[in-house]
């Protein structure tokens, strides 16, 4: 039986169980001709989403990443979206989607526990469009999502604390590019993010402990910077190998 947790066969055989995470799967699929990053969850995920679908707070099933052409381009992106779901038998009101012109398939992932507390995180890696706050960037570098990152806590967050997970998420990851010595442009400024990246927090909302902060200084925000981190520079590892492999042959 299919359930609002359940995508269905179609889906459901393709995802697979995040043993850390009860109730959770995830895995690449092919909706429509594109490249999906989904994770399907059995209960109600509380979500915080800066993307174009699904937006702001609240109730999640599904988070999926997915992939269109660096040309993709739409008058309304969020109707297309819809559109989208709508095809492929996601239930549009319970989902959180995310766009990127990066490759959901080299998407990294990672996962972390302290005690009771379980984070997990999916990473997707673009850098042809890096920037670095504060720059001015022309609006021909405004490409879709370059930088999504997915953090699923398995716990109780107030509002408050996921706000406070998406500045710990985007430390991480500018922690990341600022090793890997990703320059902003052509003055060799270090960049901090992509013209476009976005983010979605989720939560469980279960278990015994409540979490009222995720910032670095806290087993939260720990969790969090890391399994950032570490899903991001390995997906990040992975575009440069390509960006190399490519430079080489030319």
């Amino acid at each position: 039986m299919t359930s609002i947790g359940n995508p269905g066969p179609r889906h459901e055989e393709r995802l697979q169980l995040l043993s850390a995470i009860s109730g959770i799967r995830h895995g690449l699929l092919h909706d429509d001709g594109e490249p999906v990053l989904c994770i399907a969850s059995d209960t109600a995920l509380r979500t915080l989403n800066s993307s174009i679908w699904g937006g702001g707070f609240q109730t999640s099933y599904f988070i999926i990443n997915r992939q269109v052409p660096k040309s993709y381009m739409s008058d309304d992106p969020a109707r297309e979206m819809g559109d989208f779901l709508s095809r492929t038998g996601y239930p549009a009101e319970h989902c959180a989607g995310m766009l990127t012109a990066a490759w959901v398939e080299h998407a990294g992932h990672e996962t972390m526990a302290l005690d009771d507390l379980t984070v997990s995180a999916w990473v997707t890696v673009g850098l042809s469009n890096a920037a670095r706050a504060g720059d001015i960037v022309d609006v021909d570098r405004l490409y879709p999502g370059t930088i999504n990152s997915i953090v699923l806590v398995d716990g109780w967050m107030t509002d408050a604390a996921m706000v406070n997970a998406v500045i710990t998420a985007t430390e991480a990851k500018t922690a990341l590019l600022q090793e890997l010595r990703i320059p902003a442009g052509p003055d060799g400024r270090l960049a901090t993010g992509t013209t476009t990246d976005a983010i979605v927090v989720a939560a469980t909302q279960r278990g015994a402990s409540r979490y009222a902060y995720a910032g670095t200084a806290t087993r939260l925000g720990y969790l969090i910077g890391r399994t950032v981190y570490e899903a991001g520079r390995q997906a990040a590892l992975e575009y440069l190998d390509y960006v190399r492999v490519r430079e080489a042959h030319k």
